[in-house]
């Protein structure tokens, strides 16, 4: 593991909430991936990622989130990533995966929200 770098997974409603801290990069991709992986194959299809304690994100990180969302999107999955940081928003807008079955919400309430 990376210092500094965590993947904590918490439920609620019976919805996975991934809580990210640190940098999600090239070094920290293959915790993640895992974790993901691991939800995916357990049945979930409705995920939230919470990216409020991110610091940065490089294409290898926005490249795993994608993958994730491709993993479940044939099956009516949904990506819901939590920040209210600009950059994190505008680099999902940017890269044109917000068009895709991932969401943007400000917090987790407005997420959970969505899902009910």
């Amino acid at each position: 593991m990376v210092v500094g770098f965590s993947v904590e997974i918490e439920e609620k409603q019976n919805i996975p909430i991934v809580h990210i801290n640190g940098e999600i990069d090239i070094y920290t991709c293959p915790e993640l991936r895992k974790k993901l992986c691991e939800l995916i194959d357990n049945g979930s299809r409705k995920l939230i990622l919470d990216l409020e304690n991110i610091q940065y994100i490089d294409s290898t990180g926005l490249g795993t989130i994608a993958h994730t969302a491709r993993a479940i999107e044939s099956e009516n999955g949904q990506i819901f990533v939590i920040s209210s940081k600009n950059q994190i928003k505008k680099i999902f807008k940017v890269s044109g995966l917000e068009k895709k079955n991932i969401t943007l919400c400000d917090t987790e309430t407005s997420a959970l929200k969505e899902l009910s």
